[in-house]
C-alpha cells in the first residue's frame, strides 16, 4: 500500500508515452472480443445516461469509475499473462474477475470521482471570475485608450481581444493541468487501494513529475481520438480499450510494484 506522501513513483523519460501506447494495444490485442464487448457496454451506458434527467452530471459522475475498470481488466491481463497461442483468446473468467475486483473497489472510486468533479468545478468557476475581470477591465481601458490617444474604436478592440485570446489559451493549459493532475487517479485507487484524497494529491505530484511523457500521450491522443471518430465513432471501440491499456502501463511504469494493492 502506498499513500500521499510517499515518493513512490518514478519520474520517467518523455518517450516513455510511446511505449504506453504501444502496451495498450498489445493489451487490446490479448482479448480483443472481450475489449470490444466491454467498450460497446460503456458507450452504450453514457448514451442511456445522457438521455436521463441530470444524464451529463451522471455521466461525468460514472466517467472515471468506468473507465478505471479497463484499467483493471489490463492489468489482470497483464498479471496472469493470459496470451495464448491463437490471438484474441482469454480465460472466460477474466472479465468476471476483473469486474468482481474493479466492483470491489467502486465506492471509493465513486468519491474520487465527486472529488475530482468538485476541483474542476472549482478551477472552472476561478476561471471564469478571472474571464470576467479581464474581459470588464480590457473594455474599460479600450475606452480610456480611445480617448486618451485618438485611435479609433477597431484599434482598443484589437487589444481587448489579445488580451481574451491570452486568457482563453491560459484556460486550454489550465484544462490540461487538470488532465496531468487526475491522471492516475482511477488507478492509484482501483489498483493500489488509495483514498479518494490521497490518490488526488499523489496523483497530482506523478503527473506532474512525468509532463514530459503526458504530453507526449496527449499530443498523440488528439490526431488518433479524431481518426477514431470518422467513422461514425466506431473507432472507439477500438480506442477505449487500448487507452484503459495504455493507463495501466504508464501507472505500472511509474509506480511499479509498490503501486499494487496487496
Amino acid at each position: 500500500m502506498i499513500d500521499s506522501t510517499s515518493t513512490a513513483f518514478r519520474c520517467v523519460p518523455a518517450g516513455r508515452a510511446l511505449a504506453w501506447w504501444g502496451e495498450g494495444w498489445r493489451s487490446f490485442l490479448r482479448a480483443p472480443l472481450a475489449w470490444v464487448g466491454l467498450a460497446f457496454a460503456w458507450l452504450v451506458v453514457m448514451v442511456v445516461l445522457h438521455l436521463l434527467p441530470f444524464g451529463g452530471v451522471l455521466s461525468n459522475w460514472l466517467g472515471l469509475p468506468l473507465l478505471s475498470l479497463g484499467a483493471v481488466f489490463a492489468s489482470l491481463l497483464r498479471a496472469h499473462q493470459r496470451v495464448v497461442e491463437a490471438p484474441g483468446k482469454v480465460d472466460d473468467g477474466a472479465l468476471g474477475d476483473a469486474t468482481a475486483r474493479w466492483w470491489h473497489r467502486f465506492w471509493p472510486l465513486a468519491q474520487v470521482s465527486v472529488l475530482v468533479l468538485l476541483l474542476t468545478f472549482a478551477c472552472v468557476l476561478v476561471f471564469l471570475l478571472l474571464f470576467g475581470l479581464v474581459f470588464g477591465f480590457s473594455m474599460a481601458g479600450m475606452h480610456a485608450w480611445e480617448s486618451v490617444s485618438g485611435f479609433g474604436m477597431a484599434q482598443g478592440l484589437c487589444m481587448a481581444a489579445g488580451g481574451m485570446f491570452t486568457l482563453l489559451l491560459a484556460g486550454l493549459c489550465g484544462l490540461f493541468g487538470l488532465n496531468v493532475a487526475f491522471w492516475f487517479v482511477g488507478t492509484l485507487v482501483a489498483l493500489a487501494g488509495l483514498r479518494p484524497w490521497d490518490a488526488v494529491v499523489l496523483s497530482a505530484r506523478a503527473g506532474f513529475g512525468n509532463l514530459g511523457a503526458l504530453v507526449l500521450f496527449t499530443l498523440v491522443l488528439v490526431p488518433v481520438g479524431m481518426l477514431a471518430m470518422l467513422p461514425m465513432g466506431l473507432g472507439l471501440l477500438v480506442l477505449l480499450p487500448v487507452l484503459s491499456g495504455a493507463s495501466y502501463a504508464s501507472y505500472e511504469d511509474v509506480f511499479g510494484a509498490v503501486g499494487r494493492a496487496g
